[in-house]
């Protein structure tokens, strides 16, 4: 019968638990706190911030030090999602750096988003180049132009990208409230507001030549009913040539 060297079972003890009795844990850090869950899955502690919604894994939770606004989640606790998540599939960003991670995705589906120079998340879409329409699904979901993290970058690719950060306004010269320093149009020209309203008629007494519309103001000069050789005066002259007509009917 072999015997096992006794200074083999003294350094697997100390290759265990250490040398100060302390035991490595399935993420090979002495004294750690990983567990192995009931998918096989070795999971650590972390510091979950519940305002950001962000996740900081830690070694040790007995040295963690947590902030104002995030407590220790230990592995087997029961509100830890990732405890035995793997054993059930939850798509989704698993890269805690993306802008838009999701602590509860279990599955990588590609959707991992970049933060573009305006601060804005832009996440991966699929994209119809027939109907122009963007539909925001996992990578394995879409059957058309996939534009990946890799192409969020690319304005050929992705015109939303640094759109934030663009001047917008009214790019139509004759507009209203047109805006020469505007980079993307933002539909919002207008060409009432500065039509000028008036009398438009140069007949009459108001007339306005510089009226674009005319608003139905314009006031004429009313004729001298009793000035019939149109001279300017009632005069005898007038009057006789109403006495010379005096007593006949109109037809």
């Amino acid at each position: 019968m072999n015997r096992i060297p006794f200074y083999f079972l003294v350094l697997t003890c100390l290759v265990s638990k250490g040398v100060s009795g302390q035991t490595t844990d399935c993420n090979g850090v002495m004294g750690g706190s990983a567990l192995v869950d009931s998918c096989g899955v070795c999971q650590q502690a972390y510091l979950y911030d519940f305002i950001l919604h962000t996740v900081q894994f830690v070694d040790v939770a007995g040295d963690a030090v947590a902030g104002p606004t995030q407590m220790v989640v230990l592995p087997d606790d029961p509100g830890n999602p990732y405890w035995n998540a793997s054993c059930s599939s939850t798509p989704g960003c698993t890269d805690p750096t993306a802008c838009n991670f999701n602590y509860l995705a279990t599955e990588d589906d590609g959707t991992c988003g970049v933060t573009d120079d305006c601060a804005e998340c832009q996440e991966p879409f699929c994209y119809d180049p027939v109907t122009h329409a963007v539909s925001y699904v996992g990578a394995s979901d879409c059957d058309l132009v996939w534009v990946g993290s890799e192409n969020l970058s690319n304005p050929q690719m992705n015109p939303n990208w640094n759109s934030a950060c663009e001047v917008e306004g009214c790019m139509y010269p004759t507009a209203c409230n047109y805006a020469p320093n505007a980079e993307r149009d933002d539909l919002s020209c207008e060409w009432d507001s500065c039509i000028q309203e008036g009398c438009t008629y140069s007949e009459a007494l108001n007339f306005d030549p510089a009226a674009d519309r005319d608003n139905g103001t314009c006031a004429f000069e009313e004729a001298c009913m009793g000035d019939l050789n149109q001279d300017g005066a009632i005069t005898a002259t007038d009057l006789l040539s109403m006495l010379s007509v005096f007593g006949q009917y109109c037809d």
